[in-house]
This record gives C-alpha cells, sequence and structure tokens, in this order.
C-alpha cells in the first residue's frame, strides 16, 4: 500500500479550480472520483490502469472510462508522496494540448 495523499492545486489567491469543479459535479461523478481518489491515494496510479495514464515524466491523467464519449479528464503529478491534481479537462479533445502544457507548468511550480 503507497498511502499518497491526493491534494489539489492551488493558485496565488488559495483558489482550487480542479476542486471547485468536482464539486459542482452531480452526485454520481463526485462518488465515482471520490473512489478514484481512494484508490490513488492508497495505492498509487498502477492500482486502475485503465484509469490512470503515464503521459510523461511526473505527469498522469484520470480518464472518465464509465461511458462512451468524451467524459472527463483530470492531469495529475507527484510532489514527493503528495499527488496534485492540476488541470481538469472536460469533453473536447480540443483543449487537450493546451490542458497538458498548463498541467506541466503548474506541476513545475509545485517541485
Amino acid at each position: 500500500m503507497s498511502n499518497f495523499r491526493v491534494l489539489f492545486w492551488a493558485n496565488s489567491n488559495g483558489e482550487k479550480p480542479v476542486a471547485k469543479w468536482v464539486k459542482a459535479l452531480k452526485k454520481e461523478d463526485q462518488i465515482y472520483l471520490a473512489d478514484i481518489f481512494r484508490d490513488l491515494a492508497n495505492d498509487g496510479p498502477l492500482s486502475r490502469p485503465k484509469v490512470f495514464k503515464h503521459l510523461e515524466g511526473d505527469l498522469w491523467e484520470i480518464k472518465d472510462k464509465r461511458s462512451p464519449g468524451p467524459g472527463f479528464r483530470i492531469y495529475f503529478g507527484f510532489n514527493g508522496s503528495d499527488i496534485i491534481c492540476l488541470v481538469v479537462h472536460a469533453g473536447s479533445k480540443k483543449s487537450q494540448d493546451r490542458d497538458i502544457e498548463l498541467a506541466k507548468k503548474r506541476l513545475k511550480s509545485e517541485v
């Protein structure tokens, strides 16, 4: 058992955009993500290989695999034993590259 802490990235004003996004989801989606975050904290990203995908370096993504279609992605990275949820991406593949670059920038600021 790995025992990581899952945290949400905060900007310089202390705002946590990913946490805010999660709180605005439907209850069933919040429960789904709570289960994913629990597995991530307890067993690390290898616990759900179909949900957690390694992108590069310390950057990973969580993919919503419950249904066909775009779903959502949450990009996260590691800072020691902390897992930091950096950027959320819902739906459009069009902004995925931009979101990954933003996640890299935010992760770099945390290390």
